[in-house]
């Protein structure tokens, strides 16, 4: 699919209400500051309706699709980069978002980056990718002999394995920037706790959700260790 066609379809996805596929962010009164990492052509926070005293900002590796996002929307900052290495201040966001992006970079460096940039108390909403979409994909492509797909969705699953059980991940051969794996609760619940996030929650049910809390004073053990997990 063509990349602009496949980011219509996602504005027109996230849209709709009554759209199955559709999952957004909660954004509050206080999230006055908003980022999206892996933003595409910024259909989520275009969808999102936000008000004009709110600011909003959109990063994504790819040039044409922040090009078609600065087309769609006159109200959004789009800025290239990598969500391992944001290039913004420290504690400058009040909410950040990343709706299955996350699963293509290195997670522990990217949720690092994500606690830095946003304030004390601000807010994480991330949407991740379950083992059994890998499986699903591999299986897949095995039926249909594809012998390249099935080799890269094995790389997936070795690095989801390697990120569950180790926190360890490995970039694609051949000099890729690129860490695709799967997440799993515990390995996220770890991460998010080792990168000063707090009241974590994770949904496990028609998406794979998480959300947290970045403690007051980061690098600190957090009081309040409450964390709910929801399968």
């Amino acid at each position: 699919m063509n990349p602009h066609t496949y980011h219509l379809e996602e504005l027109s996805i996230a849209g709709n209400r009554d759209d199955p596929r559709r999952i957004m962010p909660p954004i509050e009164k206080n999230h006055q500051s908003i980022l999206d990492i892996g933003c595409g052509a910024g259909q989520t926070l275009i969808a999102s309706d936000l008000a004009h005293d709110k600011t909003a900002v959109g990063l994504d590796v790819h040039h044409d699709s922040l090009s078609l996002g600065r087309q769609l929307s006159g109200s959004i900052q789009f800025v290239c980069g990598k969500g391992e290495a944001l290039p913004f201040k420290d504690e400058c966001f009040d909410l950040v978002i990343s709706r299955v992006a996350l699963p293509y970079m290195h997670v522990r460096s990217a949720l690092s980056e994500m606690s830095r940039v946003l304030k004390p108390g601000g807010d994480l909403w991330i949407v991740l990718h379950p083992s059994r979409m890998i499986i699903k994909e591999t299986v897949k492509n095995i039926r249909v002999f594809n012998f390249r797909g099935t080799l890269y969705q094995l790389y997936v699953l070795i690095n989801g394995l390697a990120l569950h059980l180790f926190n360890k991940q490995f970039p694609l051969p051949l000099g890729s920037s690129r860490y695709e794996s799967f997440q799993t609760g515990s390995a996220i619940m770890r991460i998010l706790l080792a990168e000063g996030f707090e009241s974590i929650k994770i949904s496990d049910n028609r998406f794979f959700v998480a959300t947290g809390k970045k403690y007051q004073r980061r690098g600190q053990q957090s009081p309040d260790t409450t964390r709910a997990v929801v399968k």
